[in-house]
């Protein structure tokens, strides 16, 4: 069925194949650990969709029960195995279905339909939910381990499905650049929807007369006192494990005559810092993570600690942060602070551990990178100890060998998706976590060869990207031009290419790994995304295009300093485009980032520059944003996120090197409006749509060539389309008879003998 052609598959009905696809599909990963259970037909079942996709935002060791059923979420065929089994071969190259690492997804067509609907949609909720990072708004120290490694949320290429949406980049706050932290005596106000769901939960515990307090933990509460929306809700149970509890709510449910849903448990995983089993489901539309208290031991013969059930302290100590340990008592309907900081880092503005940094850090190095991702995201500042912690060796060696490549992709994606991309690489960079985050996938050959000033060559190219974008939006007018116009994806593939951009070009494109038996090497970029980032091979092959497309851009639209600006031609920038295609525009503004002072392509031979270097280990250098503070990728670093050394006595020692950065800014961003303008004018968005004009049979007629040639005469004709816009059949007909013989006489082998 996933074979057939879209119009095929919708012809198909639910009682044609509902036999075929009711079957269990249980496998297993690489490393035999986790294992998925998908009942009935994902594609036409509304409800087991819908569940599919709440248990495509979870983690690990993932089993689903039949829609509707109550009580164990197990299905006996997977519970009676000792061991899971192989994808069945009707599902093995189906794109929907994997085995590769153990994932599984639904087919990529469904999962962009539902992706469009309403976000409130249950449905679209959880596909927005799928590998963010982990979601844009979960920040439960442990329950944020939910997606821990490449369990679930892949696609069939094995890449992570991933929202289209950035809710934080839409905020109004965030346009203005405006920190928001709670204000004195703000309480939690619940939505109506939100008390429904609520006093079900509260039925439950007296309907059953169940020993239990109720208590949503962590990233809701904290939204809520920050006066944003969240739907990202996690409820702490203090005596029964979340599976129990979900299958009492079902029974509730049933007794009543409401729709029940499917249980998804998430078991525990140590060795990927996931400490507690968590139980998914849906209650009156809305997806619940039910989840119980925890305290925890260590044996003097492992690290790893054994779970029990503890007290509300004991879990709000074992949080990531102060600001994600607060709970909301369902029972009293009170905000509870049992680590006595919470409240007030929430309201000061700081990011802060409830133990220890260290200690927090050793528990889940996870949260060195969340750390850094909820600083920049809120624009707070850092605890002073946060900041020594970090750079601990030890530390560092277990962010390494512990946390899964993916799970550390999923951190700089939010990162990237956040409000301020560049202050959070900055703190990468300072924190000299740039070799863990981004070197591990990098050859030998390669890491011999780089300065060690790399990372800070790497920052400061973004940085450049940084002053480009904010010119381009100060003379446009419009400061949301990074955060509106660019989709998601795009803001993710130009920050991280610009970021990238020192390790792209000439020697590293042959230094990247072996592809197969035919040796072909793949670019360090491109094994920097797929690898050490986990990331799609999509998202790969954007950012190695937008670099790739940006030096020929840089070259041929742009112009190189000190030469003369190269003709503005429909034909160079009509080819340049159908190359780029809807990547154009990115391809553009990065290959103006190329031509910055100081930017680099270590590639090509070139070395940093050190005052380049000790720029960026300053703050921004870009211009600010008319109307707004901060700048595109900076939104918060001009108030809590570092002076870092760029600063003496109170004056910029560096002032002339960051006026040239700006001054360069200007003059490139004036150059790409330019080119815009041109294209425009020109009307060649969209050109890499054009057709031929002849289609193939004609041309065959007309010219009597066969086989390869066939290509580069279709090439041929579209240049003269880009040169003749508005040239007829007849025409492109007389042009291709005029060039056809000397085009077939060089691509046209003579026979042999002859």
């Amino acid at each position: 069925w996933f074979r057939r052609t879209p119009a095929a598959r919708e012809r198909t009905t639910h009682e044609s194949h509902s036999n075929a696809t009711r079957q269990v599909a249980s496998f297993s990963t690489l490393e035999g650990r986790e294992r998925v259970g998908v009942g009935p037909c994902m594609s036409c079942c509304t409800a087991a969709t819908r569940t599919a996709f709440g248990l495509l935002r979870r983690g690990s060791k993932l089993s689903l029960s039949p829609t509707g059923s109550a009580g164990s979420s197990r299905l006996p065929a997977v519970a009676r195995r000792g061991r899971t089994s192989r994808v069945p071969a009707a599902f093995r190259n189906a794109p929907a279905f994997t085995s590769r690492g153990g994932l599984v997804s639904l087919h990529r067509r469904h999962a962009e339909v539902l992706a469009r609907s309403s976000r409130n949609n249950p449905v679209s909720r959880a596909v927005s939910s799928v590998a963010s990072p982990p979601s844009q708004d979960a920040s439960v120290g442990d329950v944020e381990a939910k997606a821990s490694g490449a369990e679930i949320s892949r696609g069939g290429d094995g890449a992570a499905v991933r929202p289209e949406f950035c809710d934080i980049s839409e905020e109004e706050d965030v346009q203005k650049r405006r920190i928001v932290v709670m204000e004195p005596g703000a309480t939690v106000v619940c939505t109506a929807e939100e008390e429904k769901i609520f006093g079900t939960l509260l039925d439950v515990v007296k309907r059953y007369e169940l020993p239990v307090t109720l208590r949503v933990a962590g990233g809701w509460v904290r939204d809520k006192l920050l006066g944003k929306h969240s739907s990202d809700i996690d409820i702490a149970l203090d005596t029964m494990m979340g599976e129990e509890f979900a299958a009492k709510v079902n029974e509730y449910l049933q007794e009543k005559g409401e729709e029940t849903h499917g249980v998804g448990v998430i078991q525990s995983n140590p060795d990927q810092s996931k400490h507690l089993e968590t139980a998914t489901m849906r209650v009156h539309g809305q997806w619940l993570d039910l989840v119980n208290l925890r305290s925890e031991e260590y044996t003097e013969a492992s690290r790893i600690p054994e779970m029990k059930f503890g007290s509300a302290t004991d879990d709000a100590y074992r949080r990531d942060l102060t600001i994600n340990s607060l709970f909301y008592n369902i029972n009293l309907r009170c905000v509870e602070d049992f680590t006595g900081m919470g409240l007030k880092d929430l309201q000061d503005g700081m990011v802060r551990t409830p133990l220890p940094p260290r200690t927090t850090f050793l528990d889940d190095p996870l949260r060195i990178l969340r750390s850094v991702r909820f600083a920049s995201r809120f624009g707070f500042s850092l605890d002073d100890a946060i900041v020594h912690a970090a750079t601990d060796a030890e530390v560092q060696e277990k962010l390494l060998s512990k946390v899964s490549r993916e799970r550390v992709g999923k951190e700089v994606q939010g990162m990237l998706r956040g409000p301020s991309p560049g202050d959070a690489l900055s703190l990468l960079c300072r924190f000299n976590l740039f070799d863990t985050v981004f070197a591990t996938s990098f050859p030998e050959t390669l890491t011999s060869r780089l300065p060690p000033t790399v990372a800070w060559g790497c920052l400061h190219s973004m940085r450049c990207l940084d002053a480009v974008l904010s010119s381009l939006a100060n003379s446009r007018g419009d400061a949301s031009f990074f955060t509106k116009e660019l989709t998601c994806e795009e803001r993710e593939w130009l920050g991280l290419a610009a970021f990238l951009a020192p390790l792209e070009g000439g020697e590293f494109q042959a230094l990247g790994h072996p592809a197969g038996k035919k040796t072909k090497f793949i670019p360090v970029v491109h094994t920097v995304v797929k690898e050490a980032l986990k990331w799609r091979v999509k998202d790969a092959e954007a950012v190695s295009l937008v670099l790739e497309l940006a030096a020929d851009m840089r070259w041929s639209l742009i112009g190189r300093d000190g030469a003369e600006l190269p003709k503005f031609t429909r034909l160079r920038a009509g080819k340049l485009l159908r190359r780029g295609k809807e990547y154009w525009r990115l391809a553009l503004i990065m290959g103006a980032v190329l031509e910055m002072p100081g930017v680099v392509m270590l590639g090509e031979g070139d070395e940093l520059q050190p005052w380049a270097v000790e720029l960026a280990k300053g703050p921004p250098s870009a211009e600010p944003l008319a109307e707004s503070k901060g700048s595109p990728l900076h939104a918060f670093s001009a108030t809590s996120l570092g002076e870092g050394e760029r600063t003496k006595d109170g004056v910029l020692s560096d002032e002339a090197d960051a006026a040239k950065v700006r001054v360069s800014a200007k003059k490139l961003s004036a150059r790409v409006r330019d080119v815009e303008d041109a294209v425009a004018a020109m009307n060649l968005d969209g050109v890499w749509n054009m057709r031929p004009i002849l289609d193939g049979g004609k041309v065959m007629k007309l010219t009597g060539a066969k086989g390869p040639v066939m290509k580069v005469l279709t090439e041929r004709l579209i240049d003269w389309q880009l040169e003749n816009p508005e040239g007829g059949e007849a025409e492109a007909s007389a042009f291709l008879a005029s060039v056809s013989e000397q085009i077939v006489g060089e691509y046209v082998q003579p026979p042999r003998g002859a």
